[in-house]
């Protein structure tokens, strides 16, 4: 019996469900902390970025539809074992860090329900293992679930945007100065909402099991950008037109603190609050599926062991168990930089992998238009974000890296034969 596949639909709704929710109910009032009004500018150039991102990674999901880890195993089919280890391990350590982060945006908001405010850390960590077991019972489920769930996560975010703008009153001063921060600030802030678009890798990671997946997955890459960023300036707009910037720090419930600021109906603040529920809790699944996916690939390919590889439940308890403990860094904006230097440095090489594909001549069903200047616009302002995430990110970026490269090493040493090299690329006319 021929296994079930996903409908292009069930794919755009497992990348929506990852990058709705990180974004709008969780990171969203961290970016506005950073720079103020202009938070609008820095959400409108990471939605260039993630879109121009997004073409590369669809072009190459159509050319490699058979892998089941995403931007590892671009990296690695284009660019060798070496640099394919490396993103992989930035990736499984972003997914599973970023995981803990959106969990406690989960607690936060269910916390606000009036649960005792010392169930936040056990609700986070709760939902971090029932999701782990829904993982394991197969993507067909997971994928059915989280498409109910989006659909009422957008009904969410339109009913924010509509009752904050009903029941708010413009402000002038809410507005001004546009910049508080300067540039540094606006940078800053692009860099943690690029945390937030980065779920259309969790597509790519899908290929293999969607129907028509060199087609089909490039479309619903390109559909999840477009809706999310559609949904992410408004929402921002909103938020900003409710209540002073200065008024939401790093609070990881700022849709919540933006309704009260209007004094919007409490059945209309308990439908968004509900929604917010369901938009981190789909985006949690999302990550786990594809950090799950991604160990799975990488011990399928030699370069971790391959007790890892498909067919086993160990990934997804790696991936959960990571994301339990990255719960005690507490702070999301902190665990969102933490996670963004492997998000931005595996995206970054997106242009140059299209690149090496198009050298080769590797047949597609998607090539990206523009081509090689959007390549080369996602590489230097990639960089450009990278460098805006800060002296700590980038410490403990370097530091994984390097770290990195130990293991990689470590593990060539002791004889591991690795299997598929670089040079296995197909080939053809493009």
């Amino acid at each position: 019996m021929a296994r079930r596949r996903l409908s292009f639909w069930e794919a755009t709704a497992v990348g929506l469900g990852n990058i709705v929710g990180a974004g709008i109910f969780v990171m969203a009032g961290s970016a506005i902390d950073e720079a103020g009004p202009a938070a609008l500018v820095a959400f409108a150039i990471t939605a260039v970025l993630a879109i121009t991102v997004g073409l590369n990674s669809a072009e190459l999901s159509s050319k490699l539809p058979d892998v089941e880890g995403g931007v590892y195993s671009f990296a690695r089919a284009t660019l060798g074992d070496t640099v394919g280890f490396l993103v992989g391990w930035f990736r499984l350590i972003s997914y599973a860090v970023s995981g803990g982060a959106v969990a406690l945006g989960f607690a936060e908001y269910l916390t606000g329900f009036g649960l005792p405010g010392s169930w936040y850390y056990p609700l986070a960590a709760a939902l971090v293992l029932v999701l782990s077991y829904v993982e394991v019972r197969g993507i067909k489920i997971a994928s059915e679930f989280e498409k109910w769930l989006v659909a009422f996560t957008v009904f969410g975010l339109g009913l924010t945007v509509a009752a904050v703008l009903f029941f708010g009153r413009y402000s002038p001063s809410n507005f001004a100065p546009f910049f508080p921060l300067g540039s540094l600030g606006v940078l800053q802030a692009a860099s943690l909402a690029f945390f937030a678009y980065s779920g259309f890798n969790t597509i790519a990671t899908l290929t293999p099991d969607v129907e028509d997946g060199a087609r089909q997955v490039p479309r619903a890459i390109i559909t999840s950008l477009v809706t999310s960023t559609v949904l992410y300036v408004l929402v921002v707009f909103s938020m900003l037109f409710a209540m002073s910037w200065s008024k939401y720090g790093t609070a990881s419930n700022p849709v919540s603190l933006a309704l009260s600021a209007v004094k919007a109906p409490g059945p209309i603040s308990a439908v968004v609050s509900v929604a917010a529920l369901t938009a981190t809790l789909t985006v949690t699944l999302s990550l786990i599926i594809a950090g799950s996916r991604t160990t799975k690939q990488m011990g399928e390919d030699g370069l971790l062991p391959s007790y890892l590889g498909k067919g086993s439940k160990v990934p997804t308890a790696v991936i959960a168990a990571v994301m339990l403990a990255s719960l005690a860094l507490g702070n999301v904006e902190t665990i969102a930089l933490v996670a963004n230097f492997g998000v931005i440095f595996s995206y970054m090489l997106s242009g140059v992998e299209v690149a090496v594909t198009r050298k080769r001549k590797v047949p597609g069903a998607y090539l990206a238009r523009g081509y090689p200047y959007v390549q080369a616009f996602s590489l230097v302002v990639s960089g450009v974000l990278l460098l805006g995430l800060g002296e700590e990110s980038l410490a403990i970026g370097s530091l994984t890296l390097f770290v990195g490269l130990v293991v990689y090493s470590a593990y060539r040493s002791v004889g591991r034969e690795l299997r598929g090299r670089a040079s296995d690329l197909p080939r053809g006319n493009v």
